[in-house]
């Protein structure tokens, strides 16, 4: 099977307001991509879990127009969605999440990011963080303050502008992927890729493959590679930024986390983190080794 197919959708939820928000990015999708959709719960000290609060499959389509009042499993089942709720108690959240990855075969993890950094990082330890590090699937952050590509209220949704910052190590292909999945899945009126290099080097940007009719940027710039990053994000007006990661290489980044990881807390637009290897690039040899990497 192709690694770079989504099949299934896991969506851990803590019933907050930025949860719901990344429920309905992972609904949506899952609607577009015809997809299971996993709503995964944690309760850490086994407490009762009251479903009541989690964000309900099928009042949600309803009001987004997809299904008429009255509806049914079945007619769920029609629009080519199976949704399910997994509960795990006395586990640490990151971990519960990265297990019940594995159990159910997630194809993509959508999840709310709080985006902590400094001390606040260390008092409140980030869930988000070391799930989308150690994942072996792409995992969407959607920021707390940001409402994303989706409308919660509406579920209209559209990927028109995707940003896919890129370097010689790791290969970028990955991120390619995923932006042609997503941008096929929420398509918009035009279509707009653009990848971003900072610093030196020459990426693999020939692999880049765009639909009939996007538009497709090469930019390069100086500097910091994350303010880089997300001052390009912001004033592009990107709806997704894609980034492919080898999680922490080394000591430094033991102590300052690594690019990926500290853009984790500075962008304010969707994330997809996005492993290296996978996809349908999983065989192609490694480039050498440069100093800076994504």
């Amino acid at each position: 099977m192709d690694r770079a197919t989504i099949r299934s959708i896991l969506v851990p939820t803590d019933f907050s307001q930025p949860a719901n928000v990344a429920f309905a990015h992972a609904l949506r999708l899952a609607l577009a991509l015809k997809a299971e959709l996993d709503i995964f719960h944690v309760e850490p000290h086994n407490d009762t879990t009251d479903w009541r609060w989690a964000p309900p499959v099928l009042e949600t389509l309803i009001r987004w127009g997809f299904l008429e009042e009255g509806a049914t499993e079945a007619d769920l089942a029609r629009l080519g969605i199976r949704a399910r709720r997994t509960l795990s108690s006395g586990e640490r959240p990151d971990e519960a999440i990265l297990h019940e990855m594995a159990s159910s075969h997630a194809d993509l993890v959508v999840m709310a990011s709080h985006g902590r950094s400094g001390i606040a990082r260390w008092l409140q330890p980030s869930v988000s963080r070391p799930v989308a590090l150690r994942a072996p699937v792409p995992v969407l952050l959607i920021p707390a303050d940001s409402k994303g590509f989706v409308d919660e209220q509406t579920g209209y949704g559209t990927v028109s502008r995707v940003l896919l910052p890129v370097d010689v190590v790791p290969d970028p292909g990955p991120a390619f992927d995923a932006a042609g999945i997503f941008s096929r899945a929420l398509p918009g009126d035009s279509t707009e890729f653009a990848t971003f290099h900072v610093g030196l080097g020459h990426p693999a940007l020939e692999l880049m493959q765009v639909p009939a009719g996007a538009r497709l940027h090469h930019w390069r710039a100086e500097g910091g590679v994350v303010e880089s990053i997300a001052t390009t994000a912001f004033t592009w007006s990107a709806d997704l930024v894609i980034v492919v990661t080898e999680g922490r290489q080394n000591f430094l980044d033991a102590l300052r986390g690594s690019t990926v990881e500290r853009l984790m807390g500075a962008t304010p637009k969707p994330l997809l983190i996005v492993p290296a290897g996978w996809g349908s690039w999983t065989e192609r040899p490694s480039a050498p080794p440069v100093e800076m990497s994504l």
